[in-house]
């Protein structure tokens, strides 16, 4: 099974993305710092629309990075998705919870790259 790992870092923040086709869908794991589970998405065609739906941890803020991911894998990537998202960062500011999800984006278009050009 091939997989792949992407990068992305601005000052102390450090998010990773690692995606694993599973047959025709994908597992995709967003983390970063003290990396936990906090939320999963899972995300699927219905009617020829992207929809999600997402479960969240009690007490963890993970839920928005895990069904954006889902939605979007799901929309540009027409599969079946599941995403598993967990960053947490002690003494986060406002600007670096920006930051991780500008990462995240950017993470995402590297990602739809890949499985485009068939490196995934």
């Amino acid at each position: 099974m091939r997989g792949m790992a992407l990068k992305k870092a601005l000052g102390r923040i450090e998010v990773e993305l690692q995606a694993i086709p599973v047959g025709d869908d994908l597992v995709v794991v967003i983390s970063g710092g003290r990396g936990h589970i906090g939320a999963v998405g899972a995300g699927t065609s219905c009617g020829g629309r992207a929809v999600s739906s997402v479960l969240t941890v009690p007490g963890h803020r993970d839920d928005r990075i895990a069904k954006d991911a889902a939605e979007r894998i799901t929309k540009t990537l027409g599969c079946n998705c599941a995403v598993v998202a967990g960053v947490h960062y002690d003494d986060i500011t406002a600007q670096e919870i920006k930051d991780v999800l500008i990462m995240c984006s950017s993470l995402m278009d590297e990602l739809e790259g890949a499985v485009r050009t068939g490196e995934l």
